[in-house]
């Protein structure tokens, strides 16, 4: 296959990238895929090989199909991939007549043997063959014989040979790898993405594993084609193909589903039957139409096989890269667009698996005057304060509102925020008229970005910050504006606070009428609080606030205390951590 690139040398290395692009459905022929999983070990039941990328995450290729099954979509990311020693296989870069310098113009040709065509056998014999290029001290070793054994009696069992006659294993009991202190390959679970590829001791594990089986498919009179002792075809190409995909796994997986999504559409069946039907061979008209409906993707490839390089990129990806906050993140989607350009795109910026109103409410509340949260609320950007409410406590606060959820008092198990929804919020006038506002229930007009949950609110904080907060001298302890130091604004007070209002209207078995009417209930509410509850030394020096004990024990303290006024808690108890 041949692909139009553009090769770079960024620096005076021999290191050089290709950039191009490539039809989704031919990246997956010749770019492998390693997993982190378990080894396959002589125990029935594990997971196959191992490898170098994560697990692949359902629901995150789920979105990304759903992303790429809307033509106006496109993702600027390029697929990371490297090349890699393969058997009959190779990737060059051909450059133009002429081309010269640091960037040059060519083709990238890549060549790959026919998979489909090898069995199961010569694929696990070619991953051996590979390893052991990589660890040549093992090439002239045989792998532990009590593994060996002990795959036999496994095949045995599977019905995939006669049982093997029951010698004793030279080294203790069938399974155990002698090579590996006792302990077998079975198990050893990778915690690292990318310890098997690169750390030689897994590697060694990895050919212990491969190897064995390799012995037994010689020995045994069986055919398997799909799946050997837990090691699958599809997971064992994905070390023999001429380049690895570094990152960017999901991205590929979702691409090849929406391609194929778009391959059951009526229309493309009538295309595939007709073709068939004038004697088209039936996968080579699959392979044509993937090609022209699956996405382009862009590729930027290491021209390096070095497993350490790979490795190197590995980590400047996925962890030393700075991925842009949620806080930012969201400011930038509710800030920066018109009300016109977002109804352009909104569905698009969902589909995306992005919070759109969870991100506006945020931006809308943290901007508004009239908001008790005006300017306290982190934006992501360089001039934010170092004491502002974070973005992801915030939307929880807003949450319990809005979504009336998690509305619970830390330590317990009722959702107020729910009951009170469930109970009450249908007999409410305040969602009465949610017809004429062409909501379908009471709940989707209180919950629409400027429903009244909104008003409800500012009505509700503006009464916690005027009875409770100090808006003016920041080094008092109720001060309406430093997370780290009042005892007030801050995570656990704030949900706390939330959290016991809504168990208020639900003992008081409270509709509502109007946000109006909220000073009055927040009056009823803590009518035998002392309001200076918040506004004394609790002595928190080396407590973290947000510890589950903690949360728990102010909780408890807070309940109690609203519920039967008297003298304020000792301040000692905040301290204590609730069991």
């Amino acid at each position: 296959m041949r692909y139009r690139a553009i090769q770079v040398k960024q620096a005076d290395s021999d290191k050089k990238l290709a950039l191009f692009a490539a039809p989704s459905s031919e990246i997956e022929q010749w770019a492998g895929v390693p997993q982190k999983k378990r080894f396959g070990g002589s125990e029935p039941g594990n997971a196959e090989a191992v490898g170098f990328q994560r697990e692949v995450n359902p629901l995150r290729v789920k979105s990304l199909k759903r992303f790429y099954a809307d033509p106006e979509n496109i993702i600027q990311n390029p697929l990371l991939c490297a090349t890699r020693e393969a058997a009959n296989a190779s990737v060059t870069f051909i450059p133009d007549d002429g081309a010269q310098g640091d960037i040059q113009s060519g083709y990238i040709e890549i060549q790959s043997p026919d998979y489909d065509q090898l069995s199961l056998h010569q694929i696990i014999a070619q991953v051996r063959a590979y390893l052991e290029r990589r660890l040549p001290e093992v090439i002239s070793k045989a792998p532990s014989a009590s593994l060996v054994q002990a795959l036999k009696l496994r095949a045995a069992q599977e019905g995939l040979s006669s049982a093997p006659s029951p010698e004793a294993a030279p080294n203790g009991d069938a399974g155990e790898n002698s090579d590996t202190d006792g302990q077998s390959a079975a198990e050893k679970e990778v915690e690292d993405a990318s310890a098997v590829l690169f750390e030689e001791s897994h590697l060694l594990d990895f050919w212990q594993e491969i190897a064995a089986r390799d012995e037994v498919l010689k020995i045994i009179d069986s055919e398997v084609e799909k799946e050997f002792l837990g090691f699958t075809r599809d997971a064992l190409l994905a070390y023999l193909k001429p380049v690895v995909l570094v990152d960017g796994q999901h991205r590929l997986s979702g691409a090849l589903e929406a391609g194929r999504e778009r391959l059951d559409s009526d229309a493309v069946q009538n295309e595939i039957e007709a073709r068939i039907a004038t004697g088209d061979d039936a996968n080579a008209v699959t392979a044509d139409l993937m090609k022209r409906y699956a996405r382009q993707l862009p590729v930027s490839l290491l021209l390096s096989t070095d497993p350490a390089e790979q490795v190197f990129q590995f980590i400047v990806v996925n962890q030393k890269a700075t991925p842009i906050g949620r806080a930012l993140l969201g400011t930038i989607v509710s800030t920066t667009l018109s009300n016109d350009e977002m109804g352009r795109v909104a569905s698009r910026i969902k589909d995306a698996g992005i919070q759109l109103e969870e991100s506006q409410a945020i931006t809308y509340l943290a901007r508004l005057p009239e908001s008790p949260f005006f300017n306290l609320v982190e934006r992501g950007l360089a001039g934010d304060a170092s004491d502002l409410l974070q973005w992801n406590v915030f939307a929880s606060l807003i949450g319990i509102f809005r979504e009336l959820r998690g509305g619970k008092l830390f330590g317990q198990k009722n959702d107020y925020a729910e009951i009170w929804r469930t109970k009450y919020l249908n007999d409410s006038p305040i969602v009465a008229n949610y017809a004429t506002e062409r909501a379908d229930t009471p709940f989707d007009y209180w919950r629409q970005l400027n429903g009244p949950w909104r008003d409800v609110f500012i009505a509700f904080w503006s009464q916690v910050r005027d009875k409770f907060g100090d808006v003016k001298d920041p080094d008092r302890w109720n001060y309406w504006g430093r997370t780290s130091e009042s005892n007030l604004f801050n995570k656990v007070s704030l949900t706390i606070l939330a959290a016991d209002f809504f168990q208020f209207l639900t003992e008081t078995r409270r509709p509502l009428s109007s946000a109006d009417e909220i000073p009055a209930l927040v009056s009823e509410w803590l009518e035998d609080v002392n309001l200076a509850y918040f506004d004394k030394d609790w002595n928190l020096g080396g407590i973290k606030k947000d510890s589950t004990g903690i949360r728990s024990q102010w909780a408890a303290i807070w309940s109690d205390y609203r519920k039967s006024g008297g003298n304020l808690p000792d301040k000692r108890n905040f301290r204590t951590a609730k069991a």
